[in-house]
């Protein structure tokens, strides 16, 4: 997989990431909204945890193989989990900093601030756009290289989050303003925003955390590849009796452990011709690869 493509769609995409984190920081200090705030907030997570991925990328491409014998790729699935983490963070804080709001307006209504809608509405469309234009670099560079690039499917999810999000704030908040019985909750449709939209939302970022979890327990999550393989040798190589074939991908990189079977004796020269012709059969499927094949003839050890 070319590293450069990656690199340089994270590059122009954290562009964008930062012009969002400073508009709606300083929209914030002059419209009072938290849900502004929060979208600067994630706009900001966004930019530091794009530079991140651009070392971990520049990291993977220039590993020393001495040093790093399979690689820095399990790199990429801890970033991922990580930035999961720091997202699931966010939410919830977003929830808790709303719920202490609509407590606060329950107690005194007058020590809520006023929010300016005119802004919001700015903020919203501005970010939607830029969301909106993230999400597509990303789309479009990671289908240059197959869609195999961890990082930039989830910093394409973080951007369709994002978008929805800055969309949904402003038209919820204009629904607030112009509906006769919501009107009365508008100094706090801010908080009830951030909920409803927090809430609906937490699931991806919750997902991508336990996939990564997974990688790194070493679940077996790739039935259909693994069957897919299976049938693949079976059908070049009808005199293999295979055992078991586990797939597991840390990021760009797919490790696969083939435990399988051979009816005689064999050199070990004809041992690793045999491996050889696996590894070119399993490499016509599945590219950027590192293959363990085992050789036994006792299912018990398995």
């Amino acid at each position: 997989m070319d590293l450069s493509i990656e690199q340089k769609a994270l590059k122009r995409g954290n562009i964008l990431n930062l012009l969002m984190a400073i508009i709606g920081i300083i929209l914030f200090i002059f419209s009072k909204s938290k849900a502004v705030l929060i979208d600067g907030l994630f706009s900001f997570i966004q930019f530091i945890s794009v530079i991140i991925a651009i070392k971990i990328s520049k990291d993977i491409e220039t590993s020393s193989r001495k040093k790093y014998p399979l690689g820095q790729y399990s790199k990429e699935t801890l970033y991922v989990l990580f930035k999961s983490i720091l997202i699931i963070i966010l939410l919830v804080s977003s929830i808790f900093s709303s719920m202490i709001t609509i407590s606060t307006f329950i107690s005194d209504p007058n020590l809520i601030p006023e929010v300016d809608l005119n802004l919001i509405i700015t903020n919203g469309a501005l970010m939607t756009l830029l969301c909106f234009a993230l999400y597509l670099i990303y789309k479009h560079y990671n289908k240059k290289i197959e869609n195999c690039s961890e990082v930039l499917k989830s910093e394409a999810i973080g951007a369709s989050i994002d978008a929805i999000l800055s969309l949904g704030a402003s038209i919820a908040f204009i629904l607030f303003n112009v509906i006769p019985f919501l009107k009365p909750l508008f100094p706090i449709s801010d908080a009830i925003i951030v909920i409803i939209l927090t809430i609906f939302f937490a699931y991806q970022p919750i997902q991508l955390l336990k996939n990564q979890i997974n990688i790194l327990t070493y679940k077996r999550i790739h039935y259909k590849s693994e069957q897919e393989l299976m049938l693949l040798i079976e059908h070049n190589y009808p005199e293999i009796r295979i055992y078991d074939i586990f797939i597991s991908k840390l990021g760009k990189f797919t490790e696969i452990y083939i435990t399988l079977s051979l009816n005689g004796r064999f050199s070990i020269d004809e041992l690793d011709e045999i491996r050889q012709e696996l590894k070119k059969i399993v490499n016509s499927r599945i590219t950027n690869t590192q293959i363990f094949i085992t050789f036994s003839n006792d299912l018990k050890k398995f």
